[in-house]
């Protein structure tokens, strides 16, 4: 999956028509989840997004800094316990371990979980001890400190149910930091392409976009269409608040990653770097970003009070 969580095809591979950003024709996906390009630069291991050592510039590489950063800044301290959902070979999970935290990385394939551990492993032994991978009936209820969920709320059928699940294993006050792929940034793309009646089918068509529970969705998967490869940030808020989570911030991740020269020079980098991190939370740069990061914090539950509903 494309580090942006767009669905934007890696490696060459022809552009959805429609204007989706679904890959066409069996493109190859990393298998991170994450997109990032493999042998690349050395990751800045304090999370600014550059990179180290003279290495070649790496886009997918500065977008997952920029994240990192992003989520670092939203979770409690290290040793927190955190769940990573969907994380795949653990690019992030591992991200985390190293700097302290106790991770638990449930996904759907065993060979990514297997690789996971081997990656964790690699690190050393203080950081493999700090990463395990755990199916979802086995993590208890409000057993964990926060949660991140990077690009796979467009990607599963039922998103409802999988934020439900991250607020059952989450306590009262628990952090979620949830990644998704941005509806208004392909709408952008398209217009700005040409493909205007694309661009018209994203802002007006809420299949096209929209992975909230309805009829919409429910055809998606009777006729075997695959779940909607982006959501806007609105639909995303209406979700996290179903779910019992209050909203407390949201940022753009890679508003200007994708122009300028493909190898900056280092000043060029500096000044991208901080201009991503100025406008992150700004509108309407937040809006124009390819991926938006939310951030949502586990309602506390009041039983005392007669009648409220989280």
């Amino acid at each position: 999956m494309d580090p942006e969580g767009s669905g934007e095809p890696q490696g060459g591979a022809p552009v959805d028509p429609e204007g989706s950003g679904e890959p066409q024709g069996g493109a190859p996906v990393d298998p991170e989840g994450s997109g990032e390009p493999q042998g690349g630069a050395p990751v800045d291991p304090e999370g600014s997004g550059e990179p180290q050592g003279g290495a070649p510039v790496n886009r997918g590489r500065v977008r997952f800094e920029l994240l990192l950063g992003q989520v670092l800044a939203a979770l409690p301290g290290p040793p927190a316990r955190v769940v990573d959902a969907g994380g795949g070979t653990g690019q992030l999970a591992v991200a985390l371990a190293r700097r302290g935290y106790q991770v638990t990385v449930v996904d759907t394939s065993a060979a990514m979980l297997a690789t996971c551990a081997q990656r964790a492993a690699g690190e050393g032994a203080e950081v493999g001890a700090r990463l395990a991978t755990d199916l979802p009936a086995l993590l208890g209820p409000a057993s964990r400190d926060a949660a991140v969920c990077h690009d796979l709320i467009t990607q599963v059928d039922d998103p409802a149910a999988v934020l439900a699940a991250l607020a059952g294993v989450l306590g009262d006050g628990g952090v979620l930091s949830l990644g998704f792929a941005n509806r208004d940034w392909l709408v952008l793309r398209a217009g700005r392409r040409g493909e205007h009646g694309s661009a018209l089918r994203l802002v007006h068509d809420r299949e096209a976009g929209s992975v909230a529970p309805g009829p919409s969705e429910r055809a998606r998967r009777v006729a075997g269409r695959p779940p909607a490869p982006a959501m806007t940030l609105a639909e995303v808020e209406a979700e996290l608040e179903r779910a019992g989570f209050e909203p407390v911030a949201a940022s753009g991740v890679g508003v200007f990653v994708d122009s300028g020269d493909d190898d900056p020079d280092p000043a060029g980098l500096s000044a991208l770097v901080e201009l991503e991190r100025l406008v992150a939370t700004r509108e309407p740069y937040r809006s124009s970003a390819r991926t938006v990061h939310v951030v949502g914090r586990r309602r506390t539950l009041r039983p005392d009070l007669a009648g409220y509903t989280p």
